[in-house]
């Protein structure tokens, strides 16, 4: 089933998702801030928002923010090992894992071909009865 989490806004799809994303493999690294690689790994920032496990800011959220629904990822290895050391900080077990942004688990997109960014961010939309766990492992020793 290609439906996205519950909790998304019922215009989700139609007025939130951008146009240019699209359900396809992208090598990327992601970072895995409880230590184990399970599903709960992927939720996106409005997810975590939504459990309680990331304080709400009301007046700096933009709730049109597609960045918000995602799972962040990064191409480069160098940009994820840049946001691991900004986690380890609150999440001392933390770790960089590599894999795929498997296309039957949602659409992805660079952030950089909707916004004015640079870097290889990118924008994974995961479909809430998915498994995009199954697609990574942990990185060792800088791979």
């Amino acid at each position: 089933m290609k439906k996205y989490p519950k909790c998304f806004p019922e215009n989700f799809e139609t007025e939130i998702l951008p146009e240019g994303a699209k359900e396809e493999n992208k090598s990327v690294y992601r970072i895995i801030k409880k230590g184990q690689i399970d599903r709960d790994s992927f939720i996106s920032t409005y997810e975590e928002m939504q459990r309680g496990l990331i304080p709400i800011r009301k007046k700096r959220i933009n709730l049109k923010n597609p960045g918000l629904y995602s799972t962040s990822c990064n191409i480069e290895y160098s940009e994820a090992k840049y946001a691991l050391n900004m986690f380890m900080r609150h999440h001392p077990k933390a770790f960089i894992a590599k894999g795929e942004t498997e296309k039957t688990c949602g659409p992805c997109q660079l952030t950089s071909e909707r916004e004015n960014v640079e870097g290889t961010h990118v924008d994974w939309w995961i479909y809430e009865e998915s498994d995009p766990q199954k697609y990574f492992g942990e990185v060792k020793n800088n791979e």
